[in-house]
């Protein structure tokens, strides 16, 4: 391609790499703001594009953009290299409702589309306090960054056999607060030090509370800890997308550099593969087809497009009569138990529930 700048002959070299996540989540934040009409007159004198008194406000293009994100200095170097990737970004936006396409102009080949955005009224106000409305635009790898740091490592010693390490996976929900299921801290005896986002909590710092009839509980820590901003939850659907957060066992692993338990945090993605159920107990789960592992009971179970749909938790493997064990089905609380059940506790707190408003 050559740029109306260059030489006859000369041609920029296109980067075929995928963009790093981090630079993704930039580039749709300034998309988003960007195509607002309402910033049109500021952002037409940012790229250096005429704006006549009482002219209409227009669609910007495709094109408009990359000068924008050119003298921004988003990118490390010449915007035009990384055409292809943010042209395939808007795209998505688009089909994420994110960005309202407008038809395309006859001036550039390369980027002709033209867009509108409407400043996030489509977001929610959960979703507003962070980034996880553009969950279904930048898919599964963004989600991982994002609620990683949310996904905290429950450690101790099964409480049958002392000898025996034991663990399960937590989510922090709010700056004080660890939901997970009530088997991982009743099934062992916890080490007398969790280590949840790199701080020290001793049994001093820590209070557990269960629910008397889910397999829930609450671990109430005295100190700060970092939820994932807009992290909100929402009940399953069938057929969803999702994404299973956890610790769980990993055999023959070196010990970690950083000095930290040798436990890796594992994301995998299935479908809901039924939205409701109730066991022989009446307890309401839900099925999905990521595989489940010891010491992800207690992890998130995280949807496409950004919300915890429910928390995982155990269902035994199965068998009819005589016949062979058949493979186990893999189940969640959905998150509309967990908000009842934390509520019912009488801890004073909710789960960030999305309403829509």
């Amino acid at each position: 391609m050559q740029k109306d700048d260059e030489e006859p002959g000369q041609t920029v070299s296109f980067r075929l790499a995928p963009l790093d996540v981090s630079l993704e989540t930039t580039l749709a934040k300034h998309a988003q703001s960007f195509f607002s009409p309402f910033n049109y007159p500021d952002f037409c004198e940012f790229i250096g594009k005429p704006l006549r008194e009482g002219q209409a406000i227009s669609p910007f293009s495709a094109s408009d953009f990359l000068t924008f994100v050119e003298r921004s200095n988003l990118l490390p170097d010449d915007p035009a290299r990384y055409m292809h990737q943010i042209r395939n970004l808007l795209s998505r936006m688009a089909a994420n409702n994110l960005l309202t396409h407008m038809g395309a102009t006859g001036k550039d080949v390369m980027m002709p589309e033209r867009y509108f955005s409407w400043a996030g009224a489509h977001i929610s106000t959960l979703q507003k306090a962070g980034l996880l409305w553009l969950a279904g635009t930048l898919r599964g790898r963004f989600v991982h960054q994002q609620v990683s740091p949310a996904i905290v490592h429950i450690v101790g010693r099964d409480k049958n056999c002392k000898d025996k390490p034991s663990s399960g996976s937590g989510i922090v929900f709010d700056r004080r607060h660890v939901l997970t299921c009530r088997h991982v801290v009743t099934d062992m005896v916890l080490d007398s030090t969790q280590t949840f986002q790199g701080a020290e909590f001793g049994r001093d710092k820590m209070m557990v509370t269960c629910h008397d009839e889910h397999d829930v509980a609450v671990i109430t820590v005295d100190g700060a800890l970092t939820p994932t901003p807009g992290l909100g939850f929402l009940a399953p659907m069938i057929a969803q997308r999702v994404y299973t957060f956890g610790f769980p066992k990993v055999p023959n692993v070196r010990p970690r550099v950083d000095g930290t338990d040798d436990a890796y945090l594992v994301m995998q993605s299935g479908e809901v593969t039924n939205e409701r159920i109730i066991t022989s107990d009446r307890s309401e789960l839900f099925l999905y087809s990521a595989i489940s592992r010891p010491g992800d009971s207690g992890g998130a179970i995280v949807s496409e497009d950004g919300y915890v749909v429910g928390m995982t938790t155990n269902l035994t493997q199965g068998q009819y009569d005589h016949e062979e064990p058949f493979a186990p089905h893999y189940a969640g609380i959905p998150a509309h138990v967990l908000a009842d059940a934390v509520a019912e506790m009488n801890l004073g707190i909710r789960l960030p529930y999305e309403t829509f408003d």
